[in-house]
């Protein structure tokens, strides 16, 4: 539970700039691997330095009153009416507020600001966190962070506590006042209580024009989004904490809160309901309101820490085998199984693992047969007594042979002509047949490849959090088709089936990610009409964001084409490529020594 973690906190102001001007802070939700945006936030550093932000803008003409300005994305989370938005933001103004937060004043008074949210019983489990040099997955050290601090830290309390409050905030970010930040930098209504900061009206300033004027909510997609949330709730939390206190609770509790997700502790079960309805009445005071559904007071603490689908996982998931085999003994099950979990438990984070697992354990099998069949030099023609030989071959040996590679391929009898559900697999010169001009097929077990695919699709229309895992083993099943047309067929099939649900802005970035050969062969450049899926048929005519409210100088020459890595859109295809295994760097503190002087001094308008 005490696993050492880098936070944001132990960075001093120009490390911190460094670190929210990258990339992997600035994209906060997972595109493809060939969306990289630092080129452009470099450009917008360069172009802006030290300039007031009142300098930058054009005559009478304000981000707040446009459309556009940023790239918005409403994320349909059950594929019918809930969404959470969330938004790729203008680099311009997320510059500006990057540079607020982090020069030299501002960044120590936000150190100490947390330093005062710091209480011997509650526990923010929420600070950004330095990623380490590898992860195996994506933002593999945030949720290694969550599981540690939450999950195993919650349980590791089951050996102090016998009781537990379980709650959470209903649209919490979108719930946000910005005022709230002038009560929290002042330290309204704590023993800390200190004079305003202009801070505070700088960052509802930069908020309200990103937000199209919205006075209310703060805008999810990238990680200082997060960490400004992070100053409201810890706000809160000293509040909560000095509630308590006044409330002369006796008994030992603890409290653990990632975002607004919290965990009360205590041995008292009067003093913890107690302290249940003082939070609610600080939340109250944010215009926080509970999660009725996901509200309640346990007793059985280490089961209720952990999440509902992953404890169905844990129970119900079938028996593995070793690394590639399992219960179920066709690909076909193992997807049904998925589609009925995902209906107990629609867009939970273990759909995301089943998906990756199946997908490996599909990638395994495909590779082991090409590494027993697959680019072997054909062999010369048997003599005719050798080839007589082969045919005399006993009936046992033979049914040998077939049982012991029947798992790797299938075949039909030379008099079969009938159009079968196997006819358009890929097919692999066999070394084990010494005449191998003719080629056998891949055989994976279940159903046929368009029957798989179905239900994949039916995964990602339910699932949309997960639609990428899904497309990403829909996109390995089509590529193991041989026949060109069927698999341009059940290609346009997925995208039309998948590209008409409502919102369907984020499963349509993925969906380029299968179509993309299909359309750069067939010129079709139209397909999809958002200004980022543009971007990657190398179409800038529209730009990302809508950069009109700047002075021109400022914004000629914005690197919209470096924003596609091309050698990893063209790697990234067939087969849908996913960043579960790549290396992110720590950030490179003394990269940017140039602008050094950047922020050294407070930015006010």
């Amino acid at each position: 539970m005490n696993k050492k973690i880098s936070t944001v906190l132990m960075l001093n102001s120009k490390e911190a700039f460094n670190y929210f001007l990258d990339t992997k802070q600035y994209q906060g939700f997972e595109l493809p691997a060939y969306f990289e945006f630092d080129k452009v936030l470099q450009f917008v550093r360069k172009k802006i330095g030290k300039k007031p932000y009142e300098k930058c803008l054009q005559h009478d003409i304000r981000p707040e009153t446009l459309n556009d300005v940023n790239f918005d994305i409403l994320l349909n989370k059950d594929g019918k009416y809930a969404v959470r938005p969330i938004i790729l933001a203008n680099p311009y103004l997320y510059y500006f507020l990057t540079r607020e937060l982090c020069c030299k004043e501002n960044w120590n008074k936000i150190k100490s600001l947390f330093k005062h949210f710091e209480t011997p019983n509650i526990k923010s489990c929420a600070l950004p966190i330095i990623p380490r040099k590898k992860e195996k997955f994506y933002r593999a050290t945030s949720i290694l962070n969550w599981w540690n601090l939450m999950e195993q830290g919650s349980i590791e309390l089951s050996l102090e506590y016998r009781y537990m409050f379980i709650t959470d905030i209903t649209n919490c970010y979108g719930s946000i006042n910005p005022h709230m930040f002038d009560l929290a930098f002042r330290l309204k209504g704590t023993k800390f209580e200190t004079d305003s900061s202009a801070i505070a009206e700088n960052i509802q300033h930069y908020l309200r024009a990103i937000q199209q004027g919205r006075n209310i909510g703060i805008p999810q997609g990238n990680m200082l989004f997060d960490f400004l949330s992070e100053i409201v709730l810890g706000y809160s939390d000293l509040l909560l904490h000095e509630a308590i206190e006044r409330a002369n609770i006796t008994a030992p509790y603890k409290i653990l809160r990632f975002r607004d997700d919290y965990r009360v502790f205590c041995n008292d079960k009067n003093q913890l309901e107690k302290i249940s309805y003082i939070l609610q009445d600080v939340l109250g005071m944010f215009n926080f309101l509970m999660n009725s559904k996901k509200t309640k007071m346990s007793d059985n603490i280490v089961t209720d820490s952990i999440k509902v689908d992953k404890l169905a996982y844990i129970y119900n998931t079938p028996i593995f085998k070793g690394k590639e085999h399992m219960d179920f003994d066709s690909y076909e099950k193992s997807l049904l199984y998925i589609l009925l979990f995902s209906r107990e438990h629609p867009d939970g984070g273990q759909i995301k693992v089943m998906l990756h697992e199946l997908d490996k354990r599909l990638a395994q099998f495909i590779l082991k047969y090409k590494e027993e069949y697959a680019e072997q030099p054909t062999q010369s023609p048997e003599s005719p007594q050798k080839e007589k030989k082969n045919k005399n071959a006993s009936k046992e040996e033979k049914s040998k042979k077939n049982q012991k590679e029947c798992i790797f391929h299938f075949s039909l009898p030379e008099e079969t002509t009938q159009q079968n559900i196997f006819s358009n697999l890929k097919t692999y010169p066999d070394p084990k047949v010494q005449s191998a001009t003719t080629p056998v097929k891949i055989f994976i077990p279940g159903g046929s490849i368009r029957a798989m695919v179905a239900i994949a699709m039916q995964i990602a229309l339910e699932n949309i959090n997960s639609a990428h895992y899904a497309l990403r083993l829909i996109s390995r099943l089509i590529d193991t088709l041989n026949n060109k047309q069927e698999k341009e067929s059940l290609i346009l099939q997925v995208y039309q089936k998948l590209c008409n649900i409502p919102n369907s802005t984020y499963i349509k970035i993925w969906l380029q990610n299968l179509t993309y050969k299909l359309d750069k062969e067939q010129g079709n450049t139209t397909r999809y009409h958002n200004r980022l899926c543009q971007l990657v048929m190398n179409n800038t005519t529209t730009p990302l964001w809508n950069t009109s409210w700047l002075l021109p100088e400022l914004t000629k020459g914005i690197p919209y084409k470096d924003i596609i890595n091309n050698k990893e859109l063209k790697a990234s295809t067939p087969v849908i490529k996913l960043k579960e295994k790549s290396i992110y760097d720590e950030p490179n503190f003394n990269q940017f020594d140039k602008y050094a002087n950047e922020v050294d001094s407070v930015c006010i308008f």
